[in-house]
């Protein structure tokens, strides 16, 4: 069954050092989970790594029973089938039946860029197949243009095949349980709902983005729990951070009314930005401000006409700060779907390109 981590690492570009290309390639499949297994000699050392780099990748068409593998890595039957378990969960190897009664356990197409492809096709199947119900469970309505996804957030996201579920677990928490946006914990039957699914069902309906101050005050967690949450949607390339173009007028009121009396209409006329506005709308706020009449609703009537990109502008020069909340990417499911599965493709790009670069690296060892 297919249970794989993808986690995104700087690549190692450049570098022409197997170690350290393995290492970034074990640590993206996310094969190593403990903080202090991180890149640096010792991770040299590995079992993991050493069962890959000096058995499966040194002879590809050889196949390796657990007999000899564990006596050669110097580790206990047990620890050896924690590696071949995952390395198998992540589809790099596959196993057959010797004719002395050992299961042999080789590389999967016999090269690590053969494996990798192969594993990409299977992932984006299982995606396509995971994510398709998300275009009838968008139900919110974007209330602005739909945003990208955030590219600078390195990627995390689980991928499982379809299992049978716990009795009262629905498709939609099953799916989330099954792409980490649990995190690490397991859901069981007869539990709260986690805050995940809570997030999820919010995002689904929400028609602005949602700020953490109504997050943490509708479902009662405290803001830094609820960024994790957000982060692991963010991380997946389901969420974003979008501006609240819905408080944009009021903020926007609020700045110019501030700014007004402290430094006066010459001010908002030059330094504060209303040289940038049409005549018309400068005109009018100015005298609704002097008549004193000039009210949030007034302010949203006056600016209709402009682009939020200009209000925004005029914000900033006024010192003002528009705030950002979470919303879903893209304006359909089906975007939702497209952004995560295209991180997920351009991450498998430079996998596949570093695993050449191994290869290559291997090959001109062994001729040395």
């Amino acid at each position: 069954m297919l249970d794989l981590r993808l986690e995104e690492h700087p690549a190692p570009t450049g570098s022409r050092d197997p170690d350290m290309l393995l290492a970034w390639l074990l640590d993206s499949l996310g094969l190593v989970r403990r903080r202090n297994e991180a890149w640096g000699d010792e991770a040299n050392q590995r079992p993991l790594q050493r069962l890959l780099r000096d058995h499966l990748l040194a002879d590809p068409g050889a196949g390796w029973d657990a007999a000899t593998l564990a006596e050669d890595l110097g580790i206990s039957g047990t620890a050896l089938h924690h590696h071949l378990s995952r390395l198998h969960g992540c589809r790099l190897v596959a196993s057959t039946a010797g004719d002395d009664g050992w299961r042999r356990h080789f590389l999967r197409t016999g090269s690590f860029t053969g494996a990798l492809d192969l594993l990409q096709r299977e992932v984006r199947g299982v995606l396509e197949l995971r994510l398709a119900p998300l275009s009838d469970w968008r139900t919110g309505g974007g209330g602005q243009d739909a945003p990208a996804g955030d590219a600078d957030v390195p990627m995390r996201l689980r991928v499982r095949e379809p299992s049978p579920t716990s009795d009262g677990m629905d498709a939609r928490t099953a799916l989330l349980a099954d792409i980490g946006m649990f995190g690490d914990r397991s859901v069981k039957t007869g539990e709260e709902v986690p805050l995940g699914r809570l997030v999820f069902d919010g995002l689904l309906k929400a028609d602005s983005p949602l700020s953490l101050d109504e997050g943490a005050s509708e479902w009662k967690v405290t803001r830094p729990r609820l960024q994790r949450a957000l982060d692991r949607f963010r991380a997946a390339g389901m969420a974003t951070r979008a501006p609240r173009l819905d408080r944009l007028t009021v903020i926007l009121w609020d700045a110019i009314c501030s700014q007004h009396g402290r430094r006066g209409e010459e001010w908002l006329r030059g330094k504060g930005g209303f040289g940038r506005l049409p005549a018309d709308v400068a005109d009018s706020v100015l005298v609704a401000l002097g008549k004193g009449v000039f009210d949030s609703d007034a302010c949203a009537e006056l600016f209709h006409t402009v682009p939020a990109e200009d209000q925004m502008l005029l914000l900033n020069l006024l010192g003002g700060r528009l705030p950002y909340g979470y919303q879903l990417v893209g304006d359909s499911g089906a975007d939702v779907a497209s952004s995560v599965i295209g991180r997920v493709d351009r991450l498998f790009i430079r996998m596949i390109r570093v695993a050449g670069s191994l290869e290559t690296a291997l090959a001109s060892d062994a001729q040395a």
